[in-house]
């Protein structure tokens, strides 16, 4: 690609962003008129107070996340995308990226003193059968990319969350039910279309701007704004019952001890049927009578029925209940994303270890302390407390597979190429922001101690899945230096003039490269 023409009002802009947090209150209003005075973005800009507006703002899936920006624009294609962007950098202007809103903290998809690009409306997947590759735009929700390739007897590898965004998810790597089989959802994109800092619409994949679709697959919105995933297309089992697998079994909390060990043996063999997959959940809601659970989320992608794989798992005495069928896609993903509901504060902490059962049980134990100490201090009678702790696999069958489709930068195989692992995700959801501030440190530092503890057994591992992290968490730094270095790379390249670590304001952002001095 041609280098980037210096623009110096760009350069300017962004040293004035630099030296102030914020633009002035009363150049607020000049950002937002001047994209709604843009003749492509007409009808397209959205002020507070308006009904869109407050629409929009009330679909955000964490209220944590919902943030008042100056305006809202929603774009309806790449071109639009283009004047947007062009507007916002020439005249300094702070802006956020919403995609699906799916984000759970403040600042991870919007902004409050800036605008919020919200991908909202460009929510279309097409499939093309002659390349087998389903183009789907960031703003989509995955149930409705289901719903919509599955009359073609195919799936992509996406969320497992009727919910999730297609933007955030994609970018930030992605967990599918096809892990085992096909890779990180990002290792199946085969294209994305975006818009660079200058405007500029481009391609990025294995033949075109290679640097750039490597370094996308995992960085977030660190290089550019995606308008377009192009992914292959993976056939079900029955192209003509386009189906899979899959539900929650219910088990006891004394069944804990057995499920773990449950849980290392299933990922100890997990290459044996890559078609297979279970998350294992712990999970406390007060307002049912068992209040404490477990639960394994089962998934075979093949439609196989109780596959062998989950032999242990049937065998265990006193199961409470079975919801696993045979079902579409769509409703799998709209069932699951039942216990993900909208309209709570959200605290997500993540980590990963070497697949052993005593930081699980560790991380149990701490679980269980945290209700306690919860329900004392935010109580579920008044915040609406509710609680899970997820643990899954992390193998080499997923990180072969992407290295087979040209790589990314999370480097999840510097650790699976020693040893399987297990993602832990902790999440805590509560009504009110009082309730959110009490929560959060809390649940930070449980998040600490089974770092602290798993690094003791020399069993920790380095890395944060983005999706799942918290702000603090750094996840891009937790890719290693090789990979920093290989967005840094795309980033100086791509996007010259740092518009998308100066001027965006929402997501994870580049490390900072500490052996340059700033000016």
């Amino acid at each position: 690609m041609r280098s980037m023409r210096p623009f110096i009002s760009i350069v300017a802009a962004i040293s004035v962003a630099n030296k102030a947090h914020v633009l002035a209150a009363e150049t607020a209003s000049p950002c937002c008129q001047l994209l709604g005075g843009a003749s492509a973005l007409d009808g397209k800009v959205y002020l507070p107070s308006s009904a869109p507006y407050e629409a929009r703002l009330d679909s955000y899936w964490s209220l944590s996340a919902a943030l008042r920006p100056w305006c809202m624009v929603l774009p309806s294609s790449a071109e639009d995308v283009s004047v947007v962007m062009k507007i916002l950098v020439e005249n300094g202007c702070h802006f956020g990226i919403r995609a699906g809103g799916h984000g759970g903290f403040p600042l991870s998809n919007s902004v409050q003193d800036g605008v919020t690009i919200d991908l909202g409306h460009m929510n279309t997947t097409t499939w093309n059968p002659e390349t087998g590759l389903a183009s789907i735009q960031p703003g989509s929700q995955w149930h409705h990319v289901y719903e919509t390739l599955a009359p073609h007897g195919v799936v992509v590898a996406g969320a497992r969350v009727d919910t999730v965004g297609v933007g955030g998810f994609l970018t930030g790597g992605g967990l599918s039910f096809h892990k085992e089989s096909h890779g990180q959802a990002c290792d199946n994109v085969a294209n994305f279309e975006l818009v660079l800092a200058s405007g500029q619409i481009v391609n990025a994949n294995a033949s075109s701007n290679r640097d750039l679709w490597q370094a996308l697959k995992g960085s977030s919105g660190n290089l550019g704004l995606v308008t377009r995933f192009d992914m292959y297309g993976i056939e079900y089992a029955d192209p003509a019952k386009p189906e899979v697998w899959g539900g929650a079994v219910v088990y006891p909390e004394s069944l804990g001890q057995h499920l773990t060990d449950l849980m290392v043996d299933f990922t100890d063999n997990i290459h044996e049927d890559e078609n297979s997959s279970v998350a294992l959940a712990w999970t406390y809601n007060p307002q049912v009578e068992d209040a404490t659970l477990i639960s394994a989320i089962f998934a075979n992608t093949a439609a196989k029925a109780k596959p062998a794989a989950f032999d242990g798992f049937y065998s265990a005495d006193g199961m409470l209940r079975d919801d696993t069928r045979v079902t579409s896609m769509a409703q799998l993903v709209r069932e699951l994303g039942i216990t993900q509901v909208a309209g709570n504060h959200n605290a997500w902490y993540t980590g990963a270890f070497q697949n052993d059962a005593r930081p699980m049980r560790y991380a149990v134990e701490k679980f269980s302390e945290l209700i306690k100490e919860l329900e004392a201090v935010a109580p579920s009678s008044t915040s609406g407390l509710n609680m899970a702790l997820y643990f899954q696999s992390l193998s080499k069958s997923m990180t072969d597979k992407g290295i087979q489709k040209g790589g990314n930068v999370i480097a999840l195989e510097r650790f699976t190429d020693k040893s399987n692992g297990i993602l832990m995700l902790v999440l805590v959801t509560v009504k009110d922001a009082e309730a959110e501030k009490v929560i959060v440190p809390r649940v930070e530092r449980l998040m600490h101690h089974v770092d602290l503890y798993s690094a003791s057994l020399k069993l920790k591992w380095e890395w944060r899945y983005l999706n799942y992290a918290c702000a603090v968490q750094d996840a891009i730094a937790s890719y290693g230096t090789q990979s920093v270095a290989k967005i840094r790379a795309a980033a100086d390249k791509y996007d010259p003039y740092g518009v998308f670590q100066s001027l965006r304001v929402s997501g994870f952002k580049i490390p900072k490269d500490h052996s340059k001095t700033e000016l």
